[in-house]
C-alpha cells in the first residue's frame, strides 16, 4: 500500500515536469457584463497602445468604448455610418483609431472626445469589403486589406484628406488579417488561399508560404521575439520568424506549420493575452493559449466548462479577448456579452509546484508525509487528479473547484 502511494506520487512528479503539448489549463468564468439587452452583432476590438481603453465594434457601425479593467464602465459612441465594422487598429500614439468594414467604409475614432469621423468610402476603396487594418510600428502608414486580395497603404494628410496607395503583388483571395511588429515597420498578412505574406519597410509585399490554407488571423504578441503567430480555421498554427534585416527572406519551414491534436472545434481569432502569449478563440465557445516562447498550445477554456457556467453564453461566438494580467482577462461575444476569466489554480498551482520540488529534494521520508498530505488535503488531491487523472476525473475535479469557488463567493 505504502509503496503504491510512493510510486503514484513519483509518477505524478514525472508527469509534472514532462512537456505537454495540450495540457489541461483551468479557467474560471466569472462576472458578466451585458452591453445591450439585444444582440449587437459585435465583430472585434482594438486595444489602445497603453492598454487603458478598449474599442469594440460590429454590425451597423456599432461602437463602444470599454474600460478594460471594469467593463461595466462603458459607453456607446455616436457613429456616423451604417456599415458593418470588421476590424480596428489604434495609432501608436493612442490618439486615434481606424475602423474598417463593408462598402469601403473607413472611420476614424478620436480618443480625446470619443467622436467618429469619416476617413474613407466608395470614392477611395470602391465597394470592397475591408476586413483588416493595422498601423505600422512608427505610425507613418496603416495597411488596409479586403476581399479579392486588395491591400492599401493608407494615411491622413495635413489639412484633411487621405492618401491610399494599392500594394503590388497582391493575391486574389480575401485578406483576413494584418498585424505589424511593435516598433518595426514590418507587417504580416494572412489570406484565405494565397498564404501568408510579409510587408517590408518599403511597402513591398512578399508571399512567404502556407499557400492553400485558410489563414484567418494573425498576432505578433512579443516585444522581444521578432515572431508572429498565424492561425487557420482548421486548427493549424504557423510560426513566423521575421527577418528584420531583410523581411523578404522571412521563410516558413515545414516544422513551422503545425496542426493541433487533441483540440476540438474551429479557430475563429487570436488576441494578445500578455507579452509572448496569445489566446485563440474557438467555436463552439472555447479558448486555447499559445505560448510563443515555447511554441506550444494549451487548453485554456473547454466548451464543457462554458456550458456548465452558462448555457446561453456558451452558444454565443467569441469575437475577441483581452488580458488584465498574466492569467486574467475578459471575453467579448458577438451578442455583446463581456465575461471575465481567471485561472482557478494560479496561486494553488505555484504552491503545489513548491511542494513537489520539496518532495524531490527531501527524499523518501518526505514522500510518505506527502502521501498523507494528499489523502488529507482535498485541494492537493484535486490538483494531483488534474495532473494524472483520467479525462473524466480531471473534469470532475475542475467542476468541484468551481463549485467551491462560487460557494465561497456567495459566503
Amino acid at each position: 500500500m505504502e509503496r503504491g502511494v510512493i510510486v503514484g506520487i513519483m509518477g505524478a512528479i514525472v508527469l509534472l515536469f514532462s512537456p505537454m503539448a495540450a495540457a489541461q489549463s483551468v479557467v474560471n468564468m466569472g462576472s458578466v457584463v451585458i452591453l445591450e439587452e439585444f444582440d449587437l452583432g459585435m465583430e472585434g476590438i482594438a486595444v489602445s497602445p497603453e492598454g487603458d481603453s478598449i474599442l469594440a465594434f460590429g454590425s451597423e457601425s456599432t461602437i463602444f468604448v470599454i474600460d478594460p479593467m471594469i467593463p461595466a464602465n462603458n459607453s456607446r459612441v455616436d457613429s456616423i455610418g451604417s456599415e458593418d465594422l470588421l476590424d480596428g487598429s489604434f495609432h501608436p500614439s493612442g490618439n486615434t483609431a481606424l475602423l474598417v468594414g463593408g462598402e469601403g467604409s473607413v472611420l476614424r475614432f478620436i480618443a480625446a472626445n470619443s467622436t467618429i469621423e469619416n476617413a474613407g468610402g466608395v470614392s477611395i476603396f470602391g465597394s470592397t469589403e475591408l476586413k483588416a487594418v493595422s498601423w505600422n510600428g512608427d505610425g507613418s502608414w496603416a495597411y488596409i486589406g479586403g476581399e479579392g486580395g486588395w491591400i492599401w497603404r493608407f494615411r491622413g494628410l495635413d489639412g484633411g484628406g487621405v492618401e491610399a496607395i494599392p500594394l503590388e503583388n497582391r493575391g486574389e483571395s480575401d485578406i483576413n488579417a494584418i498585424s505589424c511588429l511593435r516598433g518595426y515597420n514590418i507587417c504580416i498578412v494572412s489570406s484565405s488561399v494565397d498564404g501568408i505574406g510579409v510587408i517590408n519597410q518599403e511597402h513591398e509585399l512578399f508571399w512567404i508560404g502556407g499557400y492553400g490554407n485558410p489563414w484567418i488571423d494573425v498576432a505578433c504578441p512579443s516585444t522581444t521575439l521578432m515572431e508572429c503567430v498565424v492561425i487557420s480555421s482548421e486548427l493549424t498554427i504557423a510560426r513566423i520568424r521575421v527577418s528584420i534585416e531583410d523581411p523578404s527572406k522571412t521563410t516558413i519551414y515545414d516544422n513551422d506549420i503545425v496542426q493541433l491534436q487533441g483540440f476540438g472545434g474551429i479557430m475563429t481569432g487570436i488576441n494578445i493575452q500578455k507579452d509572448g502569449s496569445s489566446l485563440i478563440s474557438l467555436a463552439p465557445f472555447g479558448l486555447i493559449e499559445h505560448d510563443l516562447e515555447v511554441s506550444k498550445s494549451f487548453h485554456w477554456l473547454d466548451n464543457d466548462d462554458a456550458v456548465d457556467f452558462d448555457a446561453s453564453i456558451s452558444g454565443e461566438r467569441i469575437v475577441s479577448t483581452w488580458g488584465t494580467g498574466a492569467f486574467d482577462g475578459w471575453i467579448l461575444t458577438d451578442s455583446g456579452s463581456v465575461v471575465s476569466f481567471t485561472t482557478a489554480t494560479e496561486s494553488e498551482g505555484g504552491t503545489m509546484l513548491e511542494i513537489w520540488i520539496g518532495i524531490i529534494i527531501l527524499g523518501g521520508t518526505t514522500l510518505m508525509i506527502a502521501s498523507l498530505l494528499t489523502s488529507s488535503s482535498p485541494s492537493l488531491s484535486r490538483w494531483v487528479t488534474k495532473r494524472i487523472g483520467s479525462e473524466e476525473e480531471r473534469k470532475s475535479a475542475i467542476r468541484e473547484e468551481r463549485r467551491l469557488s462560487r460557494k465561497k463567493g456567495r459566503a
